[in-house]
């Protein structure tokens, strides 16, 4: 074995003793047990139960956070350690929790409500004057003038209004939809902007395919009641069309249960990579 090949072995055994450090050191915070029991809730809700496991979800994080800080008090506090407590660590570590992995099937309802959570309790760490849940009614809570900065009020003798600081600092009960928008407020970042071709032809494309398909579904509305309204709707050019999207989504023997490669790789790109709070391309966690 060459010196060169002795040393890109020792760099590899090093990694992963750091990567089975970090993992024991995961492993023995104490509140995984409640974030755990809590995150298999998450797995089994549905959108009317996202008001109840949020709250608490986003409690369990804060005692993982603080578990996580004070145990680390005694040791040395490397870039790699405290990488394991930014948002998307967090999230890994929660999706690792309970075995969730996004290649076998995408959960929307279930991110959403850990990536929620998690900012909730990322802001309750940081701010804890300013936001605060309520695990007994449910409730999210969010200091007045942190939400409302700036606040209406009427001026004398007139109709009009206008803007004055708002110095309430009471907290008071929001929808659980305002933790994203508390959170880009309190931690701004750049994002990618589309040029305006790029964004024009993504709004075209959103706005044909639900049209598509609500065309689609009229069509066979009158197909299966033979209204004669729908040949009124349909042409040999609007055939070609279909038979060419029939062979952009379907596979390459025309076989409409078998994907395209071009759909399945599109499709693909979308499960293993996302663009972070940067704008920047990243593959997603627990890849």
């Amino acid at each position: 074995m060459t010196k060169k090949e002795k040393s890109s072995k020792q760099i590899d055994e090093t990694r992963q003793e750091n990567e089975v450090s970090i993992t024991h050191f995961q492993d023995t915070i104490k509140a995984n047990e409640t974030l755990k029991e809590i995150l298999k809730l998450a797995l089994k809700q549905t959108s009317t139960t996202t008001r109840e496991v949020l709250p608490k979800l986003s409690n369990a994080v804060v005692s993982y956070i603080k578990e996580f800080k004070q145990n680390l008090k005694d040791k040395t506090k490397t870039d790699e350690m405290m990488k394991l407590l930014s948002r998307t660590e967090i999230a890994k570590h929660c999706y690792y929790l309970v075995g969730y992995n996004r290649k076998d099937e995408v959960n929307d309802l279930f991110e959403k409500v850990v990536s929620r959570a998690i900012r909730l309790g990322i802001m309750i760490i940081d701010f804890p004057t300013q936001f605060a849940v309520d695990e007994n009614t449910n409730d999210v809570f969010v200091m007045s003038n942190v939400l409302e900065p700036k606040i209406d009020v009427k001026i004398k003798g007139s109709k009009l209004t206008k803007k004055i600081n708002n110095k309430d600092e009471s907290l008071i009960p929001v929808s659980t939809y305002v933790v994203d928008k508390m959170y880009k407020a309190k931690y701004p970042t750049g994002s990618r902007t589309p040029t305006q071709k790029d964004e024009k032809a993504i709004n075209n494309l959103k706005n044909i395919s639900k049209e598509w398909i609500l065309g689609f579904k009229k069509l066979i509305n009158y197909t299966s009641n033979k209204n004669v309204k729908f040949f009124d709707v349909v042409d040999e050019q609007l055939f070609e069309s279909f038979e060419e999207m029939k062979a952009l989504l379907s596979g390459n023997d025309g076989e409409p249960s078998i994907p395209s490669n071009d759909y399945q790789n599109i499709r693909t790109f979308s499960v293993e990579y996302q663009a972070d709070f940067n704008g920047k391309l990243e593959k997603v966690i627990n890849q």
